[in-house]
């Protein structure tokens, strides 16, 4: 396990981070690990197993048939409550 790590950025992403950071109030190191942890505690687990999932299947689901099923299932909550 590393003690450490340092990361050298080209002059345009250099100064992207320094732009970002100064617009969110923050230095561009704090900036920095925040995006660093944001990608690391990302469900990569979850995004994996879809993955293996479908390539095991074959199954995939658009976003039309996905929202219509959601449709369908509030449409059902809702009309259980009345």
């Amino acid at each position: 396990m590393a003690d450490g790590a340092d990361i050298h950025l080209d002059p345009e992403r250099a100064e992207r981070l320094r732009a970002a950071a100064e617009a969110a109030g923050v230095t561009p190191e704090a900036f920095a690990l925040h995006a660093i942890d944001q990608a690391i505690d990302d469900d990569w687990a979850t995004s994996i197993e879809a993955l293996e999932d479908y390539e095991r299947t074959g199954v995939s689901y658009s976003v039309d048939e996905v929202m219509a099923e959601l449709r369908a299932n509030v449409k059902a909550k809702q009309a259980g409550r009345k």
